[in-house]
């Protein structure tokens, strides 16, 4: 059991932002699963996403705050589609926004992005008259954060190209992106005014796709509107992406006329050393792909020793 756990806490510590989200998805799944199992043998009524599911009725949404942070990493229970779909989404289009902007900014646009997609959702069911006729609503998953993040590559990075199973020719981003923000739309229409239906979900999509898209158009002009958001996470979990340990090689003391004198042997290798600071940092703000080829193969020189 002991050696579990240091494997998870291994490949937690060593994985992208994007695998770490995945982890956390999957291990809220699996407990979740065990407390509800463990709880429902006793108690055959007893619902557990009341607890961590975010309700549209303000007035059971003001005793459980937190689940407008929870309910994103909450899947159904019913079945194992709705969570693995959503890692599959977010395996793939995290790890390509963490290349190409950096892991930090993927979890304050993975929060941000899950909030806002709650925010339209409590909006449409409570002053929308097409949802307003319904019963309150349970709002799980990451599909809005998970949405968020696909409309900011689709929208930075429209031009690149995609290779998709059983298609021979490669799809542009954009287009990829569109698709799925359509069938958004489509499923969402199809949904309207049916009791029971998933229309709550299809709703916190477009919340999170047009977060989504004013963050990357914010992000094109130079400007991060999660900038203080990022800092703050960054301060409350200490994310040190870039932190790299350098052991220093031991002064040598020469002697010269009778007396000894200390140098270092890290000397030659300062300015060395705070180019590669300085390359790492640059991984952390903007991603691997933001570097020349020159700072690459500087990396990659000194990951070899």
């Amino acid at each position: 059991m002991s050696t579990i756990k240091e494997n998870i806490k291994q490949q937690f510590n060593a994985g992208s932002m994007a695998i770490k989200l995945i982890m956390v998805n999957v291990g809220f799944f699996v407990v979740s699963l065990l407390v509800s199992i463990f709880i429902k043998l006793g108690m055959p009524s007893f619902e557990i996403s009341n607890y961590y599911g975010a309700s549209s009725s303000f007035s059971e949404l003001i005793f459980k705050p937190w689940t407008v942070v929870t309910y994103m990493f909450a899947h159904s229970l019913s079945g194992i589609g709705h969570l693995f779909w959503n890692m599959v989404m977010l395996y793939f289009a995290g790890t390509y926004f963490v290349n190409k902007l950096g892991n930090k900014k993927l979890l304050s646009l993975y929060l941000a992005g899950g909030f806002a997609g709650f925010l339209l959702f409590t909006i449409g069911y409570n002053f929308l008259p097409a949802f307003t006729m319904l019963s309150d609503g349970i709002l799980i998953g990451a599909s809005a954060s998970v949405t968020a993040i696909m409309v900011v590559i689709g929208v930075m990075f429209p031009n690149d190209e995609i290779r998709l199973m059983f298609i021979p020719q490669p799809i542009k981003l954009l287009y990829i992106v569109g698709f799925f923000i359509l069938l958004d739309i489509i499923k969402l229409q199809g949904s309207i005014g049916l009791e029971g239906a998933n229309q709550g979900g299809w709703l916190s999509h477009l919340g999170g796709a047009i977060f989504g898209f004013v963050y990357a158009t914010r992000i094109k002009d130079g400007k991060n509107i999660l900038r203080r958001f990022e800092a703050f996470l960054d301060n409350l979990f200490s994310l040190n992406f870039s932190k790299t340990v350098v052991k220093r090689k031991p002064k040598l003391k020469v002697k010269r006329g009778g007396k000894q004198k200390a140098t270092s042997t890290d000397a030659p290798n300062k300015t060395n050393k705070e180019n590669i600071n300085a390359i790492l940092s640059k991984v952390k703000n903007s991603g691997y792909e933001s570097l020349t080829r020159k700072e690459k193969d500087l990396l990659f020189s000194q990951s070899k020793k």
